[in-house]
């Protein structure tokens, strides 16, 4: 489920990049538990990422434990 937040479409363009390579890189699928929880967290990281190389460094640093 989406947290309610509203996302400018640069937002939702750098979140959506980030967790697909994020997913790619960690073999599993969006609609998983997992990607799910990265989703979460992208979304409440994206305001403090201006990019998704960023973006997708912080989600691998935040979900490492989450195997």
């Amino acid at each position: 489920m989406f947290p309610a937040t509203s996302l400018s479409d640069h937002d939702i363009e750098v979140v959506v990049d980030a967790l697909t390579e994020w997913c790619s890189q960690h073999h599993c699928d969006i609609q998983s538990c997992r990607g799910q929880s990265a989703l979460a967290a992208a979304v409440d990281a994206v305001h403090s990422s201006p990019n998704r190389d960023t973006l997708l460094h912080q989600l691998s640093e935040k979900l490492t434990d989450s195997n």
